[in-house]
């Protein structure tokens, strides 16, 4: 099972079991396929875009099909 790492940048990055960051075959650390949640309970949803993430539904590959 994958944990995430949070950088002092505020970045999130996974990491095995071990808590060693894992990388990708062009050896970039990997992201986590969702990002986190900014709002609080009881407001409109928004999640961390800062990495790519979509901010409506969090999600690395959206490309806007929350939207549609």
């Amino acid at each position: 099972m994958s944990k995430i790492y949070t950088d002092d940048n505020g970045k999130q990055w996974l990491t095995d079991d071990n808590g060693v960051l894992l990388v990708d075959e062009n050896w970039d650390y990997i992201q986590p396929s969702h990002s986190r949640k900014l709002s609080k309970d009881g407001e409109f949803t928004i999640f961390d875009s800062k990495q790519g993430h979509c901010s409506l539904c969090g999600s690395l590959t959206c490309k806007g099909n929350c939207f549609k």
